[in-house]
């Protein structure tokens, strides 16, 4: 018996399943390189994609921004910030005149020692850091409607900067297609009825979940459509974004013009994470990654939506999600609407955060049987429509308890970074609007 590993939390959790079984492992193909991170963010800020050198842009201007993820989406922000932050100040923009924004949407506020990990004590100390609050409509400036319909509400200070940088990590996302690019924008220093219009766009006209909304697909996807579009209208200067491996280390830097540096970054994202097998499968052990993604329950989410589509209608799925900081209250309101039908119809007459969520989840019910393991109370976890189990080897029991004969088991130790796919359906577009 071949023993396997998995995240949870900050530990890593080691089993074996009988040898009638047969493990696919599924894991992100990122490239091999002899570069070190400096090297890799050097080449990019040197050969800008579609973009002047951010030194020439920012020559002669007074200010700047730089958006950066929170401390759940590390970027590798400790090594590329004081490389950016040297791009402005030979460009003559001192140290006093550079924001540093927390360009994290509606997530929890960062204490000192958040920020301090995020970006090393030398940057901390010389450069001022801020947080966004959604809420807070005084700090935001209306740029007028996108054509979905979405008022684009965004942060004063980041507007009023003579250079505007936007930074993040590349990797497919669930319902935006890829993260980085403009997502640093909507919704990471948006308002909240920017946030919740745009992620609203998750639901189809009609009925249901948007079709064109999923991981790796970009093209006809609203959200994604909408969140370009919001954030043209703020005319960022510089995009900088990096892909990393799934033990955080950086091996590759687009930067340059926010569309075609994007552009390129999800061309290659969708290389490094989109994993494709060639028919579905009727068990899959999937984890969030560990610590910091899935720290709660909306962020765990990813480890079953990234790959859902690869497990057979009637099969089962052990996830594996720590969620060490509980669960949103909305989720559990939700959840207690038996009726689909209802569910659809309050989601879309009370839209919340935890709405496409719930709906989502709840689609995915229907189709196949999931068992969490997690820090919730089980109590919760059975509202959710969940198997909850107390311990690794309870959940492996759970699936051989469901097929008796030999069988292949999918594990995706890293489903928060993944987008798996059966062969036969067509590739999504990675082409951003």
């Amino acid at each position: 018996m071949e023993h396997q590993s998995i995240p949870f939390g900050t530990q890593t959790l080691s089993f074996t399943l009988p040898r009638k079984v047969r493990i696919v492992r599924l894991e992100p193909q990122p490239p091999v390189s002899d570069d070190s991170p400096m090297e890799l963010i050097g080449r990019a800020l040197q050969q800008p994609i579609g973009s002047r050198a951010l030194s020439q842009i920012a020559a002669g201007r007074r200010s700047a921004a730089i958006l950066i993820p929170g401390k759940a989406r590390r970027a590798g922000t400790r090594d590329y910030v004081p490389a950016l932050v040297s791009e402005l100040n030979q460009a003559g923009i001192p140290d006093t005149e550079i924001e540093i924004v927390l360009a994290d949407g509606t997530h929890e506020q960062h204490l000192k020692s958040d920020i301090e990990m995020l970006l090393g004590e030398n940057i901390l100390s010389r450069i001022r850091c801020v947080g966004h609050d959604p809420r807070n409509e005084e700090e935001l400036v209306d740029l007028g409607t996108t054509c979905f319909g979405t008022p684009v509400l965004l942060s004063r200070r980041v507007l009023d900067a003579e250079v505007k940088i936007l930074t993040g990590r590349i990797v497919p996302h669930y319902f935006a297609g890829f993260s980085g690019g403009r997502k640093a924008l909507i919704p990471g220093v948006a308002g909240m009825r920017t946030i919740l219009a745009n992620h609203r766009l998750t639901l189809d006209s009609k009925h249901g979940i948007h079709p064109e909304v999923g991981p790796c697909s970009l093209t006809a996807n609203p959200v994604h459509l909408d969140m370009m579009e919001g954030a043209k209208m703020a005319r960022p200067d510089f995009c900088f974004n990096t892909l990393m491996n799934q033990d955080e280390q950086i091996v590759e830097v687009v930067a340059g013009d926010f569309i075609a540096a994007h552009q390129k970054g999800c061309q290659l994202a969708a290389e490094m994470f989109r994993m494709t097998i060639q028919e579905p499968l009727d068990m899959v052990i999937t984890s969030a990654g560990g610590f910091p993604y899935d720290l709660n329950f909306v962020q765990s989410l990813k480890a079953l939506f990234n790959i859902q589509d690869i497990v057979r209608s009637g099969g089962v799925i052990l996830w594996i999600a720590e969620c060490s900081s509980g669960i949103h209250p909305g989720f559990l309101e939700w959840a207690a609407i038996e009726s689909d039908l209802e569910l659809e119809e309050a989601v879309r007459q009370r839209y919340a955060l935890s709405g496409h969520n719930s709906l989502m989840l709840r689609n995915l019910l229907r189709k196949v049987d999931v068992a969490l393991l997690s820090s919730l109370p089980q109590e919760i976890v059975t509202r959710l429509g969940l198997h909850p189990v107390s311990s690794l080897k309870e959940g492996l029991q759970w699936i051989l308890q469901r097929r008796a004969e030999s069988f292949t088991c999918g594990l995706i130790p890293h489903a928060n970074l993944m987008c798996a796919q059966i062969l036969t359906s067509p590739p999504p577009s990675g082409e951003d609007g």
